[in-house]
């Protein structure tokens, strides 16, 4: 059963209230409908909605700038919405300076409104994100600095895991799926396939010679991948400088591109806003590799995660640095394979030929080599970045038992 988001409404109009639910009523909210500033501020306290929806014209001592200031005093504040007619254009610009999200004219359009609270919940999640994968990198800091002895034991299991596993992995990714094993099995079914009468031709199948050029496709893009992992380590690797709204761009028209990826099992991508003050930060970057590395990364939550699940994508200026953050819901694990990535072979991942699943996407057109994550690594760090992968508790929903989130975290130099 899903649970319906609560959302806050604040008009002193009896008419507009009862339009605003007529609007929002078919959506999956839960709508808490106030009329005064008290009884908002009373509701708030009780469920701490994550967004707000105020007109700025309120009656009496608190007005809807007040709510506003008072609400953003909030150690986690929701995302707030203000109402206005057009001659309050000015109020509005004011409220946007003290943390407004964005601003509604009456009449309302309804599906602006709509458009604009979807937005508003959107931009709630990525904040909610960011706040615990901070604490998740907090956290982790803390663990290695308390923890050097263990990591280093851990070290050892791991390396004796990585190599029993390492052999099998290379088996698993040359005989699974297109490419390497079937082009080797169709040559066998060649090799039985009937003669012509005089002995000096074979006569194949359609279908055999359909999957042989098929298959041959894969090979193919097999060798360009090794092509583009030697061209990474043997020649100069080329940066631009790229702002960081272009690279925020990049990274948008990369979600969009793969949109019929996600659309294979119901996935959703939400990419947090930039916060307007960094737009003009700067970067070096190899933005065609950088989409490659992007595009990989999200294929590989669209495989590992649950169907009908979001894909959250962060982007955090950190003044010396920029932080990429991947999320996805893992899938539930079994006693063959685990849910999400064991600590034990975190760093493994990135191994050539390593595979934590033995299940082939056919679907989304990828090789199946467990090379993805290699190329993404060789990628970052010719950018002089890292990337590491972990475990972010997600607190998001109150009430439940907090889920496990797959972080991929990217940290390039700004």
């Amino acid at each position: 059963m899903l649970t319906r988001e609560p959302l806050l409404i604040i008009d002193d109009d009896a008419g507009q209230r009862l339009l605003l639910e007529a609007i929002l009523a078919e959506l999956p909210y839960a709508l808490t409908i106030t009329g005064s500033a008290a009884e908002a501020l009373d509701a708030f306290e009780k469920l701490n909605h994550k967004v707000v929806i105020c007109d700025i014209h309120l009656p009496g001592d608190v007005s809807g700038t007040e709510i506003l200031k008072r609400l953003m005093e909030r150690p986690q504040p929701p995302v707030v919405i203000m109402l206005t007619v057009e001659k309050g254009i000015r109020q509005i610009i004011d409220t946007l300076r003290l943390g407004a999200y964005e601003y509604v004219l009456k009449p309302t359009d309804p599906r602006e409104l709509r458009s604009i609270v979807q937005q508003a919940f959107d931009h709630a999640h990525s904040e909610e994100l960011q706040r615990n994968a901070e604490k998740e990198r907090i956290r982790r800091v803390e663990t290695q600095l308390a923890s050097k002895r263990v990591a280093e034991g851990l070290l050892r299991r791991q390396n004796d895991k990585f190599a029993r596993a390492l052999f099998g992995n290379i088996h698993t990714s040359f005989t699974q799926g297109k490419g390497v094993g079937a082009m080797t099995t169709l040559v066998s079914m060649l090799a039985g396939s009937p003669k012509t009468p005089d002995g000096k031709n074979y006569l194949i199948a359609t279908e055999i010679l359909d999957m042989i050029l098929d298959n041959q496709t894969a090979v193919n893009d097999m060798i360009s991948l090794f092509g583009e992992l030697q061209l990474l380590v043997s020649q100069d690797f080329v940066l631009f400088d790229v702002t960081l709204g272009e690279f925020h761009s990049i990274i948008r028209d990369t979600i969009y591109e793969l949109k019929p990826m996600a659309d294979l099992q119901g996935h959703r991508v939400v990419l947090s806003d930039l916060n307007p003050r960094f737009v003009g930060g700067r970067l070096r970057l190899n933005w065609e590799f950088m989409r490659k590395a992007l595009k990989e990364l999200l294929l590989n939550a669209f495989k590992f995660s649950p169907p009908q699940t979001t894909v959250t994508v962060l982007v955090e200026y950190l003044y010396t640095r920029v932080q990429i953050t991947v999320l996805n819901s893992p899938l539930p694990g079994n006693a063959d394979e685990p849910g999400g990535i064991p600590e034990e072979f975190r760093k493994v991942i990135f191994e050539p030929f390593f595979r934590l699943s033995r299940v082939v996407h056919e679907q989304y057109g990828t090789l199946e080599y467990g090379l993805g994550l290699t190329f993404v690594e060789k990628i970052v760090q010719m950018h002089q970045g890292s990337i590491i992968n972990s475990t972010i508790r997600n607190f998001e929903n109150e009430g439940r038992e907090p889920a496990d989130l797959v972080a991929f975290e990217i940290e390039l130099p700004s």
